[in-house]
């Protein structure tokens, strides 16, 4: 075998194994199907920013970025639509169901699940009269004259109020004769507040998970028409996804489809970082820390960006 020969096969592996180098990164890419930057779509609402604050910082040990990309609503839906976005934590059906279905529809958008359980709204009142026996819908007629016939709500333009100018203008529970006094949610919660510490009858538009439930000693009444929404004012919230993120990251899709909290849950979230003003990290951080287990069941058979186990490298973070 000669030395110019030599050279030459030389020069062939060396030349294979520096290709085989160089595409080892994209070949353990294509492995692991996922892209380490996740953007979550945020509409400005408490619930939404903190459960997206919650699964950012579950994400993060796993080696993900996460970006939250704040606007209303529609916009997340459209962005979800054109892969601006990649998920959405906060799709409410049936009551924003003709915002995001279209989209469904033409496959733009994939429904990964429901990520939250015994989302409810409708006329709230304080428990002590619950306490004295007024438990449904169906009994506000008469305790008209304590309430003075009238429903707090709040802004104009609202699905909830819409739903109570509906209940008036259809005498829906007998209420053709009640008005509503709206405002905004603040000062519609600050009223119910009053009532409640002074033990005066009010009734209000409720909803949950909010903190209102943990704050207040309220209770949502029963909805046995159904006027608040399908199931006596019960609602689907929803875990949406660009179809495209769904197709490129198999691997994060199976997290949201598992990750669910209930709503009482996610109102001690809301209670804790909108009204106590806690920073939302932190609120995040302690509760993962203290629910390890329930965590770790979002994450059965999900890896890390590398590959490896993701409930494992979560359990490590939170215990160092």
């Amino acid at each position: 075998m000669n030395k110019q020969f030599m050279n030459r096969r030389i020069a062939g592996i060396l030349l294979i194994a520096a290709a085989t180098l160089a595409c080892a990164p994209l070949a353990l890419a294509g492995q692991s199907g996922s892209d380490p930057v996740v953007k979550i779509g945020m509409p400005p609402w408490p619930g939404a920013t903190i459960k997206s604050q919650v699964v950012g910082e579950v994400l993060k040990p796993l080696g993900y970025e996460v970006k939250f990309v704040k606007a209303s609503a529609p916009i997340v839906y459209l962005s979800l639509s054109q892969g601006r976005v990649d998920v959405n934590l906060s799709a409410w059906s049936p009551g924003q169901a003709s915002s995001f279905m279209p989209y469904v529809r033409k496959g733009k958008i994939v429904k990964l699940g429901e990520n939250l359980t015994g989302a409810t709204s409708g006329f709230a009142v304080p428990k002590f009269m619950v306490k004295q026996g007024l438990t449904s819908d169906r009994q506000l007629a008469k305790y008209a004259d304590k309430f003075d016939s009238t429903v707090h709500c709040i802004e104009p333009g609202s699905g909830a109020n819409n739903i109570v100018e509906k209940a008036i203008k259809n005498d829906t529970y007998g209420l053709g004769n009640w008005h509503m006094a709206h405002s905004s949610t603040a000062a519609m919660l600050a009223e119910a507040k009053r009532a409640i510490d002074h033990h005066k009858p009010i009734v209000f538009c409720g909803w949950q998970p909010h903190w209102m439930t943990v704050a207040l000693d309220m209770q949502i009444l029963k909805d046995p028409k159904s006027l608040w929404g399908p199931h006596g004012g019960h609602s689907q919230v929803l875990t949406l996804a660009s179809s495209e993120f769904v197709k490129r990251d198999p691997n994060l899709t199976r997290f949201f489809q598992q990750f669910q909290v209930d709503s009482d849950t996610q109102s001690q979230w809301v209670y804790a970082s909108s009204y106590k003003k806690q920073d939302h990290q932190q609120v995040a951080d302690r509760w993962i820390g203290a629910h390890l287990d329930e965590v770790a069941g979002w994450l059965d058979g999900v890896k890390t960006v590398g590959g490896h186990p993701a409930a494992a490298a979560l359990r490590a973070h939170f215990k160092q």
